[in-house]
């Protein structure tokens, strides 16, 4: 089986299919991933659903080949770049690449896990308030702070760098050499929603105002004027790329999308966004999930399962992952 390409060196293939992340991370006020998890950062529920498990796109690792346990009922969903999670009963279930056993679930997984999160080679749990990361260390992804052990709701992976939020704020830890993991003092309180691309992250306050740190090689940083002077739902970071929904319109800026024009669908009625290497994906309030390549308008062939009922959706490199099925009753 061929292998993702090692730290360091993340090139670009041209592989079949498209996104999600996270979720990854990324779950974002939706759930979301980025370039890497994009990470995945809605406060997900612990039972089983009556939800059905989708993915489609590049399939080299066998990420977007769902296992039989998390076809039907899981509660969550997470993109990793070239892994999946998903989030069944309290339980975590992964697939995908594992060279870097991202995929070999910690024991005292099985039960308890309340949030999921993949990176591009490391993934991250939730359980008992307490963050479990496992795969990749390089640059001390894995490696949980103290602050992390306690009182998280939500996580997001980036490609070396990782991010948990707290009720009263958000943590950072990993790879910071473009700043990445020093949390802006406006974002350290007052967030609902995380997203991490590979060399930057995204917060998201409760009054829609979107904070972009970190790598602006790409100007992924630099938040567009229509973004401030809205009020943001969702955001989603790709990998150099960022991402939100402001009065239902999908914004995008960095990499390859300055001034983009967004596809006609989604430029109203989008509750949530998803956004890999060079795609995004968005979730309409019709249950229908579209895609598109970032550097086009034109919209991409998703499975006819995802033109309804869809409840969260997620985006690694070149996968995505939806669930599908009747909204929960509200508890």
């Amino acid at each position: 089986m061929p292998t993702p390409p090692r730290p360091g060196r993340r090139r670009l293939r041209a592989l079949s299919g498209v996104l999600l992340a996270l979720t990854a991370l990324c779950s974002s006020a939706a759930i979301g991933h980025p370039a890497t998890a994009t990470a995945h950062t809605a406060r997900h529920r612990e039972a089983a659903t009556n939800w059905s498990t989708l993915a489609w796109g590049d399939n080299t690792y066998g990420q977007a080949t769902i296992p039989d346990a998390v076809q039907q009922g899981a509660s969550a969903i997470a993109a990793g770049d070239f892994h999946s999670l998903a989030l069944k009963d309290g339980a975590v279930t992964a697939w995908g690449s594992n060279l870097y056993q991202q995929t070999d679930i910690p024991a005292q997984l099985s039960s308890g896990v309340t949030a999921i999160a993949g990176g591009y080679l490391h993934s991250l749990a939730v359980k008992d308030g307490a963050v479990i990361a496992w795969g990749s260390d390089r640059y001390g992804s894995t490696d949980v702070p103290a602050t992390a052990m306690s009182g998280v709701t939500a996580v997001a992976a980036g490609q070396f760098f990782s991010l948990a939020l707290k009720d009263e704020g958000l943590t950072a830890w990993g790879d910071n050499r473009y700043q990445q993991t020093d949390v802006p003092e406006e974002a350290r309180a007052h967030i609902t929603a995380v997203a991490a691309g590979a060399y930057h992250a995204l917060a998201l306050t409760d009054t829609g105002k979107v904070i972009a740190w970190g790598d602006n090689r790409n100007r992924q940083t630099d938040v567009p004027a229509a973004v401030k002077s809205g009020t943001a739902t969702a955001i989603a970071a790709g990998k150099d790329f960022s991402v939100a929904v402001v009065g239902g319109r999908v914004y995008a800026w960095g990499s390859k999308v300055a001034n983009q024009t967004v596809p006609a669908l989604a430029q109203s009625k989008v509750t949530q966004v998803a956004a890999g290497y060079g795609s995004i994906t968005a979730l309409l309030d019709t249950g229908r999930a579209i895609e598109w390549k970032i550097n086009t308008n034109a919209l991409t062939t998703v499975p006819t399962q995802a033109n309804t009922k869809i409840q969260a959706i997620s985006a690694g490199a070149y996968h995505s992952l939806a669930l599908r099925g009747d909204p929960q009753p509200t508890q």
